[in-house]
């Protein structure tokens, strides 16, 4: 049996990520009260929108960090979970007649993509990945399934 865990690339836990927003709203507030002292008391509103929007962004990369996908192949079974938030899907395909597919993409900047595929039915893997990432898992999927 082989089991691939695949997740996206998260330089911050998030405890450094708190560490980092509450250094950044501590500066952007001395900033503002500052401001707001000499008189200039409309820029308050644009800091609380900076902060706003600041904890935001990262609240969102830190939900996309907890994605995971795991691919079991088995004697028999091709085994794909994903787990996006609280919902995690799952697709069985028979081993023997899944195939590892990489579509080049529709544009010039845009990534490949990664599918699995067999019966008529297809799942995309490794979207979190880098395109040298997606096809080096593409030759190892490859050769697993093709593995007997």
């Amino acid at each position: 049996m082989h089991l691939f865990e695949i997740s996206p690339n998260c330089s911050l836990t998030p405890r450094q990520a708190v560490v980092f927003y509450l250094s950044i709203a501590g500066v952007t507030l001395v900033i503002g009260l500052a401001f707001a002292a000499a008189g200039l008391w409309p820029v308050l509103p644009f800091v609380g929108l900076e902060l706003a929007l600041l904890g935001y962004g990262l609240r969102v990369v830190q939900r996309r960090a907890r994605e995971r996908e795991w691919i079991r192949v088995d004697e028999r079974d091709v085994l794909v979970r994903q787990q996006r938030g609280r919902a995690v899907r799952e697709h069985r395909f028979a081993r023997p007649w899944t195939r590892v597919e990489l579509r080049a993409p529709r544009a010039p900047t845009w990534p490949s993509r990664l599918l699995l595929a067999s019966q008529g039915r297809s799942v995309e893997v490794g979207a979190c990945l880098t395109e040298g990432e997606r096809h080096g898992l593409r030759r190892r999927l490859a050769e697993v399934l093709e593995a007997r």
